[in-house]
């Protein structure tokens, strides 16, 4: 796989969220938006002047790779006896599992993990997702985190409105007895509410911004703005800050 530079928005889109310590969404479209987490996690060390964010790995039943050392071992060397190895993607997955606090977890496990706080989260099989469960997961990011959501390769997003999800298999029953079909509203609202939201951003699984979330990052088409070596606000606003404070330095406590 050739190697690429990172979209220069997508670099300041994690660096503003740091900056204003709100959490950043960036949703990963593509069957190999898991390579790109690594990318993705290294650009949120590198904003952070704290210790290297650790990470919470959400799925429904199987991670499609393995966890353990050994396993993940003997795994590399039937690729590589295959001709199958990728070293270019396998080997900095490889690293960034040996040396990232990870916690994996099953969604019907989530509730172990309230009070706990993680620098980054990711949530993979979409389908299993609900809204409570997001909700739960989403609370443990702390403030400048990163949630990434992993979906499949799609042709349009739209296709995710009519997807069918784990939690409509309990309706079905009760939805053919009462003579009515069960229509799904949270896939389209929660897609649509993307869209409006301006800490969401949009990528393929290359980090190409795709066009839902062009109008978010047309603010980082100019210049950086100017901010101090400590990641504090911009020269403006200091300065704005300073002339309030010499006004009220005359007024009672």
């Amino acid at each position: 796989m050739v190697r690429k530079r990172v979209d220069e928005r997508v670099r300041r889109f994690v660096e503003e969220g740091v900056r204003l310590e709100q959490r950043s969404l960036i949703v990963l479209v593509g069957d190999h938006g898991k390579d790109q987490v690594v990318n993705l996690h290294q650009l949120l060390s590198r904003a952070r002047v704290r210790a290297r964010p650790s990470c919470l790995w959400c799925y429904k039943k199987e991670l499609g790779f393995s966890t353990h050392r050994k396993k993940r071992m003997k795994q590399i060397k039937k690729q590589i006896a295959r001709g199958l190895h990728d070293a270019t993607t396998d080997e900095p997955f490889e690293l960034f599992i040996s040396q990232t606090q990870i916690r994996w977890c099953y969604y019907r496990d989530t509730h172990k993990i309230l009070g706990a706080t993680y620098g980054c989260l990711v949530l993979q099989d979409f389908e299993a997702l609900t809204p409570n469960l997001l909700a739960r997961t989403v609370e443990t990011v702390e403030g400048g985190g990163l949630v990434i959501l992993l979906l499949r390769t799609v042709n349009s997003l739209r296709q995710l409105y009519t997807m069918t999800m784990d939690v409509h298999a309990r309706f079905r029953g009760a939805g053919a007895a009462g003579g009515g079909a069960v229509v799904p509203r949270f896939n389209e609202r929660f897609i649509l509410s993307l869209a409006d939201c301006a800490r969401c951003l949009v990528l393929d699984d290359e980090l190409n911004v795709l066009p839902l979330s062009r109008k978010h990052v047309a603010r980082f088409a100019g210049p950086a703005p100017d901010v101090d070596e400590s990641g504090g606000p911009a020269a403006k606003e200091r300065a704005e800050i300073a002339a309030l404070a010499e006004t009220l330095s005359d007024a009672p406590p």
